[in-house]
C-alpha cells in the first residue's frame, strides 16, 4: 500500500472516531500522534497541545539499543556494525553519545559535551555506527524548525550565511578539536565520523 493510501485511510480513521491526528512528515519518515478525543469541560492551553519535535525517547530503551549496537554488554555477545537512532534532540543524542567512552579518537564524554553548544539550535541530532562512531545533524531552514520549538505558524527563514556559519562551528568542534576523520554536508545535513 502507498504511504498517500496509508496517510488517507489515517485519516478516515481518525475523522470516524473522532481522534485528533498530528502528521509531521521529514526527510527522515513520517510521524504520526493521535490524541485522545476532546473530554467535555477539559479546557486545553496552547502549551499543551503544541507538538515539540523531535519527539521524546525513551531513553532507557534507547540507550539499550546504543549499547547493544556498540557492543557495550559484553555478556549478550552481540554488536551491529552498522545502525542509526532515530531523530533525537541535541540533549537526548548526548545521554547516547556519553555511552561510548572511547572508540579510535572518538571519546564519547567530550563529544557530548560539544553538543551542548549546539542546543535548540539545530532541528535534530541522528547517533550511530558506520563501522565507527557516526553522527547526523541536521540544520533547521525555518526558525520554527528548531529543536524543542513550540511556535506555531512559520517562523523566520534562516539564511544559508547563517548556515554556513553554523556548519563551520560544527567543523571547528568536531572536526579539529575533537578529531573526526571526515566531516561533509549535504544540503542542511551534516555527516561527521570518526574512524
Amino acid at each position: 500500500m502507498s504511504l498517500s493510501k496509508v496517510i488517507l485511510a489515517s485519516v478516515a480513521t481518525v475523522l470516524a472516531t473522532g481522534v485528533g491526528l498530528v502528521a509531521c512528515v521529514t526527510n527522515r519518515g513520517v510521524y504520526f500522534l493521535e490524541a485522545s478525543p476532546e473530554i467535555a469541560g477539559v479546557d486545553r492551553t496552547a502549551s499543551q497541545t503544541q507538538l515539540i519535535l523531535p519527539l521524546e525517547v525513551n531513553i532507557a530503551a534507547a540507550a539499550a539499543f546504543v549499547k547493544l549496537g556498540f557492543g557495550l554488554e559484553p555478556a549478550i555477545q552481540f554488536q551491529s556494525t552498522s545502525f542509526v537512532t532515530p531523530r533525537l534532540r541535541t540533549s537526548q543524542a548526548q545521554t547516547l553519545v556519553a555511552l561510548v567512552k572511547s572508540y579510535g579518537d572518538f571519546e564519547g564524554e567530550k563529544v557530548a559535551e560539544a553538543l551542548s553548544n549546539f542546543r535548540g539550535r539545530v532541528s535534530a541530532v541522528e547517533f550511530g555506527r558506520a563501522g565507527s562512531p557516526i553522527l547526523y545533524i541536521e540544520l533547521p531552514y525555518w526558525t520554527h524548525q528548531l529543536e524543542e520549538n513550540a511556535t506555531s505558524g512559520p517562523g523566520q527563514r534562516i539564511s544559508d550565511e547563517e548556515a554556513k556559519a553554523l556548519v563551520a562551528e560544527l567543523r571547528e568542534a568536531f572536526s579539529v578539536k575533537l578529531k573526526a576523520r571526515e566531516f561533509s554536508e549535504e544540503k542542511r545535513r551534516v555527516r561527521i565520523w570518526w574512524y
